[in-house]
């Protein structure tokens, strides 16, 4: 058994020599060897090359016959349309201001004959986007009955931009497919005047398309440039929208493989459709993959098999080159995998005089160090851990439990979720002079204990200021050349909304910096206050606004930070504020604010479904009371805040 060990991985009861190596025994002698014996490799490498060259000048011959196809095929089809372009273009030089209003229409009317049954319907458009009259099937349509087009995109385009535009193919009235070119009308000065607004026959792109359709081995159709929306397809059974043709439209160089109009693999060609301005119409030509590159699948097989053969001669002897070095690398691997799943006891014991001996009886050594140094850090992490605790308790504690008001003055119910042991956002409450409370809901930038910190700092000065300004703006403003100058050389700032309600009149005045603006919920309705303003800390200079809304009983006012919005589900996707609009519409306000703003933390926590949480999530909501009660005899009932 002895004999069948790697030599390094023996067990030795003398030192072992560090520094001194024996050439013989190197792992740089063996891969000299193994080099030597795998001299075959140049020759894979050539024949590698070689079949990887014909491949490539293969596939490109296919790809550039393929785009060949779709260029004729588009050549065709903007042989048409610019034909009856300049047609339309030659009647418009007629529309001049002065012209006969009659000798235009019969202008109109030769000009749909002539090129009959191609032409379908004729409108001149004035400034304004009317129609100042229109041609339908060689008949002149009533003027009561001309359309106003001055929404229309097309016509908007033409006057504004100075620029012709194309619709999608499509069915028209009569079930005919075709499409409206609407172009800028022009006087001798070129000033737009007006536009010119065809619909035209689509017959003409159809019989091009199913002649390039006529060869078994191909087929093409027209999508448009936006999706690959199939406007035209080949005429043969089968036809289905290509689920593959977003690759062919990325494409850098218009061809690409992919799954194709039949459900089938397809080298498919894509070619524009550009006149006079791009038509947002692409031809695409494909051919199914199997029959592309049936003479290409025959040189690789010849080329692999040869390939093949001589990489195995080489292959085998690389191998048994490599089972020498393998084994004491198992062993490294053995023993790496031991020390990543914290085995920090395990010790390969090599012996030996290579590199990989060298490197083992050093893995050792770093496993001594690692052994020691985690007995040590798990004891630092204990003692923080400890400390992170009780930092969190301090914190909560910071929380008010309830609010120093009677329960016949505002209800009110706060819950923060911290996302790490500590957290940056806060709340407070206030008792004012004359019977006014005054609420405030906080969000330090950053996580953890800098935020905590600088949370506890701002949550006093906002008691402190809040009792010597009576308006909401005024305490931000006074905040912010308060704690500015510490915030910003933290590189931090503080988002704040304070207001103040005022039971004898119904009032809440908010002012914002930084925060999610407040949502008011009704009894059906709810909206959201348009109050905002720079962060604490963000501008020392800024100054800030506030809003007067009168607050009618059954009304609620739901307070958020921004973890509520960026609350993220398993698959990244943000809670959003959309949605928390959406659920704000749905509370019945006349029911327990606790249960208000439990419902929206629980439909956060349902659509995180599990995710972590990335940011503190803090929800206020407060209702003043709906009748009057004796502050003593009911003092117990006064609303309780949850603090998580």
């Amino acid at each position: 058994m002895r004999r069948m060990l790697p030599r390094w991985l023996r067990s030795s009861s003398e030192p072992p020599a560090f520094f001194a190596h024996d050439s013989r025994h190197s792992i740089a002698s063996r891969l000299r060897w193994s080099y030597l014996i795998s001299s075959t490799l140049p020759l894979l490498l050539v024949g590698g090359l070689l079949l990887f060259i014909s491949l490539s000048a293969q596939q490109r011959t296919v790809f550039n016959e393929q785009q060949n196809g779709a260029a004729r095929v588009a050549r065709d089809i903007i042989r048409y349309i610019s034909g009856i372009e300049r047609q339309i273009e030659t009647f418009g030089l007629l529309v001049r201001p002065g012209a006969s209003p009659p000798d235009l229409v019969l202008a109109a009317q030769r000009l749909q004959e002539r090129i009959f049954p191609y032409l379908i319907d004729l409108a001149v458009i004035g400034e304004d986007g009317r129609e100042q009259f229109r041609v339908y099937s060689l008949q002149p349509i009533s003027r009561s009955d001309l359309r106003d087009l001055s929404g229309d995109s097309g016509v908007l385009r033409a006057l504004r931009q100075n620029v012709t535009s194309f619709t999608p193919i499509a069915p028209n009235r009569d079930n005919r497919l075709t499409f409206v070119m609407t172009m800028p009308l022009r006087n001798d000065a070129g000033t737009v005047i007006g536009a010119l607004r065809a619909e035209i026959s689509a017959d003409p792109i159809i019989a091009d398309l199913r002649a390039a359709t006529s060869s078994a081995t191909s087929y093409a159709y027209l999508v448009r440039a936006g999706d690959g929306i199939v406007m035209i397809d080949d005429g043969q059974p089968g036809f289905v929208q290509p689920r593959g043709i977003v690759h062919l439209l990325a494409s850098a160089d218009g061809v690409a493989e992919y799954v194709g109009a039949r459900g089938i693999s397809v080298v498919g060609a894509a070619a524009p459709i550009t006149s006079s301005a791009p038509t947002g119409w692409i031809v695409v030509v494909e051919q199914p993959f199997t029959i592309a590159f049936a003479s290409i699948g025959r040189s690789a097989l010849l080329l692999t098999t040869l390939v093949a053969l001589v990489g195995t001669v080489a292959l085998i002897w690389a191998f048994r080159a490599a089972r020498q070095l393998t084994q004491p690398l198992d062993a490294l691997r053995t023993g790496a995998m031991a020390i990543g799943a914290g085995h920090l006891d395990y010790r390969i014991h090599a012996s030996g005089e290579d590199e990989l001996a060298e490197v083992a009886r050093t893995f050792d050594q770093m496993a001594d160090h690692l052994q020691r140094s985690l007995e040590a850090i798990e004891r630092q992490n204990a003692s923080l851990r400890k400390d992170l605790a009780l930092a969190r308790d301090i914190q909560l504690g910071l929380l008010p439990d309830r609010p120093p008001w009677n329960g016949d003055t505002m209800e009110v119910y706060a819950r923060s979720i911290p996302a790490y042991d500590v957290g940056g956002d806060f709340y407070t409450f206030l008792n004012l002079s004359e019977g006014r409370i005054a609420i405030a809901i906080g969000d330090i930038s950053g996580k953890g204990v800098a935020a905590a910190l600088l949370m506890a700092l701002t949550s006093s000065a906002v008691e402190s200021q809040g009792r010597q300004f009576e308006h909401p703006a005024r305490v931000l403003t006074a905040l912010n050349q308060l704690l500015a100058p510490r915030l910003k050389a933290n590189h931090m700032n503080a988002a704040l909304l304070y207001a103040v309600f005022d039971p004898g009149s119904h009032t809440l005045r908010v002012a914002n910096a930084g925060m999610i603006a407040p949502m008011l919920v009704s009894p059906g309705s709810c909206r959201m206050i348009d109050i905002g303003g720079l962060p604490i800390g963000a501008f020392a200079g800024a100054i800030y606004q506030e809003e007067t809304l009168t607050v009618a009983p059954g009304d609620a006012l739901v307070l958020v930070s921004d973890g509520v919005g960026e609350a993220h589900d398993p698959h990244g996707r943000l809670f959003g504020f959309d949605t928390f609009e959406q659920t704000c519409g749905t509370l019945n306000t006349t029911i327990d604010v606790r249960l208000l703003a439990e419902l929206i933390i629980n439909r956060v926590h349902e659509h995180m479904a599990g995710a972590e949480q990335h940011d503190d999530i803090t929800v206020v909501v407060l209702r003043p009371s709906m009748t009057t009660v004796d502050p003593v005899s009911h003092q117990e009932d006064t609303a309780d805040y949850v603090v998580i």
